[in-house]
């Protein structure tokens, strides 16, 4: 399990199968390990994966994790000097949820690095009317004692204050935005992959983000009857998507 200093962010991370480099990012409370069994599948498509503890979760400490209202920025940097770390010249990027939102980011931040994008569970954009809902959600019951030892060191049961603080910092500072303003900036195929009934991420907004690339390479797959965690929840289908939107491009 291989550990990388990135300025003074250590960062681990794992590396699963041979071929065409692909990172893939987990989501909020998840530590690279929760992604393993998909990155199996997807390295058995010829595809080097690359599998990060994102910044501050899990292994990939000092410094622990925070979250003000420009974390996915100070990740998706932290991700692109990752990269560049590892010397890595193109590669497809995937990511799940939080980690679909850094997705999102770096064909902005650095289209140089980026040769595809898919992300699940993540939009570019915070729907307004979902601040209040958040908030009166906390605090989040099924955080156990497992995410509680996938972070030694830290206090995960504030996380989703911070969180929410964050979120609505979000909205009530840039109208929800994430990328979604700058999504006209991106220049590489990018899919988003969203289940029906997800309630953070409405299929609605989803496609405002990818009517805004260029050139039609924004598109969108919605599953019906499904909820956050597409790749979990309909792995099956989930997979032949990815297959397919890779196919087309010549991937």
């Amino acid at each position: 399990m291989p550990i990388i200093e990135v300025e003074n962010q250590t960062m681990h991370y794992q590396v699963v199968g041979e071929g065409t480099p692909t990172l893939l990012m987990h989501g909020w409370v998840m530590v690279g390990d929760d992604m393993l069994p998909l990155a199996n599948q997807i390295a058995a498509l010829g595809r080097r994966v690359i599998v990060p503890d994102l910044p501050g979760y899990g292994q990939s400490v000092p410094p622990f994790r925070g979250f003000p209202p420009d974390f996915y920025f100070r990740d998706a940097a932290m991700m692109t000097r990752f990269l560049d770390a590892l010397d890595v010249q193109q590669v497809d990027i995937m990511g799940f949820s939080d980690g679909g939102e850094v997705a999102l980011l770096l064909p902005i931040m650095r289209a140089d690095l980026c040769r595809s994008v898919i992300a699940w569970g993540a939009i570019g954009s915070f729907p307004p009317d979902l601040c209040e809902p958040q908030r009166r959600a906390l605090p989040h019951k099924w955080i156990t004692d497992f995410h509680r030892s996938q972070h030694p060191g830290q206090n995960i049961d504030l996380w989703p204050y911070q969180w929410v603080d964050a979120f609505c910092a979000v909205i009530e500072q840039h109208g929800g935005d994430v990328s979604l303003s700058r999504a006209h900036m991106i220049k590489c195929p990018t899919l988003l992959i969203l289940g029906d009934q997800d309630g953070l991420n409405p299929a609605a907004y989803g496609q405002k983000f990818v009517d805004r690339i260029p050139n039609k390479r924004g598109k969108m797959e919605v599953f019906p009857g499904v909820g956050h965690s597409v790749h979990t929840e309909q792995p099956l289908g989930f997979l032949e998507t990815i297959k397919s939107f890779w196919g087309r491009n010549g991937y």
